[in-house]
């Protein structure tokens, strides 16, 4: 019986991995593999697995992992929603009146960071989409386009990895306590620059880059411009509260991000522009809350049945050293969706928090998706935004994100003997 459940989740994500092979979304066999997996426990009566011989109840089990699952759902909606609204009032129309510069190898600088920097904040899933609006309207040639996104990509998915808000992996490892926001930001900061850095230095020197660049600002009113800063000043600081929030109350992070949510709606709600909570939560990707909602507790079943504790026992006797396994899980990331990876790491593994595997699963998960375009959710959106080929971002850009991903674990395996 157990073999059958194992077969369903292997058939359920090699759609998930088709998705734009055969245009059905990933959120369907995301929660069909959930239900039936779960279905069939139910229906044969399956025992748990004896570790777990505390949960003699498969509901109070699948209600246990229903409500961590649900901490990171309502933690998405509360963030989705602070970006809707901040992309209402038009603060990210309003960050192309920052870009100050005539050449291209600048730009392109000045790009890298605001990935960097904003996926940290708002998730590198939405900084890409947002910079990658922003490249359309200020780069027209097609062919240079795909080149800046392409770093981008890199940018962003290295900028997600230190930040515990920035990138849904780094999230599901801070929910779990498996890490600290303090150390999460102490240990992985330096890797994740320096992945984006040398990234955008390799890069930089290419032929592409040469030349000069003319930016129109944007068409925004003066008035629409201040008041779009504004509310991205607030979103972007109450964002930045919720690790605070956490820190202060003690309270799970879904709860600071709901509070960081309702007092931005709050705030917006007063403006003399007709603002509408309908068409905030319009603008919300439900599906991608679903597919991470499917795929966790398809997890858990998996965990109920023990598989993931063999296959952890089975991955330390075949490897020698924590190290390489995470090192290897990165390459992995960059051909599967990293978020059912971590996810099977959080229940195979029983590390300490802030152990240094955590930190290198968080760097790795990351850094490491975007050595494929469809490595991460942020590769995906590019993909799908600019019709990128997946053969040519492996000529062009795979040899540049395995550098930067080389570089910052190469960083993470001295650093141990740097603070000595």
């Amino acid at each position: 019986m157990e073999s059958i459940i194992i077969l369903i989740f292997i058939i359920g994500y090699f759609f998930i991995t088709l998705e734009n092979t055969i245009s059905l979304n990933k959120v369907i066999p995301s929660i069909l593999m959930a239900s039936v997996c779960w279905s069939l426990i139910m229906f044969w009566n399956i025992p748990v697995f004896e570790l777990n011989n505390k949960w003699k109840d498969p509901k109070i089990f699948l209600l246990f992992h229903l409500g961590k699952a649900s901490e990171i759902v309502f933690f998405l909606i509360g963030a989705m929603s602070i970006i809707s609204i901040i992309d209402k009032y038009s603060g990210f129309e309003a960050l192309r009146d920052l870009f100050h510069t005539n050449t291209k190898r600048k730009f392109l600088w000045i790009i890298s960071l605001l990935s960097f920097v904003l996926s940290a904040i708002i998730d590198n899933l939405t900084a890409t989409i947002v910079v990658a609006t922003i490249l359309k309207k200020v780069i027209y040639d097609y062919k240079e386009r795909l080149y800046y996104l392409g770093l981008v990509i890199i940018s962003a998915n290295a900028g997600g990895v230190w930040s515990p808000i920035g990138d849904i992996t780094t999230t599901m490892l801070w929910i779990s306590n498996n890490v600290t926001t303090f150390n999460l930001v102490k240990k992985i900061f330096i890797p994740s620059a320096l992945c984006m850095f040398f990234s955008t230095l390799i890069g930089s020197l290419m032929p592409i880059f040469d030349g000069i660049i003319q930016i129109e600002k944007s068409q925004l009113s003066k008035i629409d411009r201040k008041k779009g800063f504004w509310i991205l000043n607030i979103g972007l600081g109450l964002l930045l509260f919720v690790p605070i929030f956490k820190t202060i109350t003690g309270l799970p992070p879904y709860m600071g991000m709901i509070f960081s949510f309702g007092i931005l709606g709050l705030i917006t709600n007063m403006q003399k522009k007709n603002f509408s909570i309908e068409e905030v939560f319009q603008n919300i990707d439900f599906s991608s809350i679903l597919f991470f909602f499917g795929i966790l507790l398809s997890v858990s079943a998996l965990e109920y049945l023990g598989i993931l504790y063999n296959l952890s026992h089975w991955i330390s006797h075949i490897v020698s050293t924590w190290k390489v396994t995470t090192f290897l899980f990165g390459l992995i990331s960059s051909v599967i969706d990293n978020v059912p990876l971590v996810a099977a790491t959080i229940a195979m593994f029983s590390y300490p928090v802030d152990h240094e595997f955590w930190h290198h699963i968080a760097y790795v998960s990351g850094t490491g998706g975007s050595i494929f375009l469809i490595g991460s959710a942020s590769g995906i959106a590019a993909m799908g935004m600019e019709k990128i080929d997946f053969f040519w971002y492996l000529k062009k850009i795979s040899w540049l994100a395995i550098i930067g991903y080389l570089s910052g674990f190469l960083y993470l395996l001295v650093y141990p003997f740097l603070s000595l």
